[in-house]
């Protein structure tokens, strides 16, 4: 198994870029004009990933790899634990990670409390085309564990009917967005049907001669007490076939 990468992004964040036995910073700005930065610090397991390793027969073996069981240290302080586990046993070092993350999240609300929350584009966002959208799978790549979507519904001279299943497939889009992990957690058929239903209202959609284009843009959110975080945001558009064919001509297509 490996550290997947949202228990990674958590261990990061919660720790607050600190060791959580010393509190020293855990990155660092490089000499090297050709680094962006230092990565210090070091993804410490508190049940080893080996049996014969520090603490590991001391604790539950099922998620060696998980959040639960990663601490973030220096170099020196990873050393220490890992050789002395009868000091730093497992019930010590859970408690560690506990108060660590209370004191840094203490730490940045108090910085940071009065800051206002705003979404910051990512560089060359606006060059990020729209593409069309053809298949139910597309559409939960797009709104799968999304926290942010623009959405526009059809425009111009459309009947009542037509626009009101334009309406009612970004809805569907957004609230299978908002599930997406519950689902997920269900496993691969309950995706599959999500992706299903997504496809019937898109062949709904073109029987009305009404089409869908969008976009996944990966944007920051900052602000408040909270660190800056990455901020998935998803753009979809329901468009007419006139709507349609104008785009094209602009962007050139034959």
């Amino acid at each position: 198994m490996t550290i997947s990468a949202r228990d990674r992004k958590l261990l990061w964040s919660r720790a607050h870029d600190a060791c959580a036995i010393c509190r020293t910073p855990l990155t660092s700005a490089a000499e090297s004009p050709r680094l962006a930065g230092l990565v210090l610090g070091e993804e410490a397991h508190i049940v080893a990933q080996r049996e014969d390793g520090p603490r590991g027969h001391d604790a539950d073996r099922s998620n060696i790899d998980g959040f639960e069981n990663l601490l973030l240290l220096c170099a020196a302080d990873h050393k220490r634990v890992d050789e002395q586990p009868d000091i730093y046993t497992v019930d010590r070092l859970q408690q560690i990670k506990r108060e660590h993350e209370k004191w840094a999240a203490d730490r940045w609300a108090s910085d940071h409390a009065d800051d206002p929350m705003v979404t910051i584009k990512a560089r060359g966002e606006d060059a990020v085309p729209m593409d069309p959208v053809l298949t139910g799978q597309q559409v939960w790549n797009l709104v799968s564990d999304s926290s942010m979507y623009y959405m526009r519904t059809v425009e111009g001279d459309v009947d009542s009917e037509s626009a009101q299943i334009a309406d009612d497939f970004l809805t569907a889009a957004r609230d299978w967005g908002d599930i997406a992990e519950d689902v997920q957690d269900q496993g691969f058929a309950a995706i599959r049907q999500a992706q299903d239903s997504l496809q019937e209202m898109l062949l709904e959609l073109w029987e009305h001669g009404l089409f869908v284009y969008g976009r996944r843009v990966m944007r920051t959110i900052k602000g408040g007490i909270l660190p800056p975080s990455p901020w998935p945001t998803t753009h979809l558009v329901v468009m007419t076939a006139e709507e349609l064919k104008d785009r094209l001509r602009r962007e050139g297509a034959p």
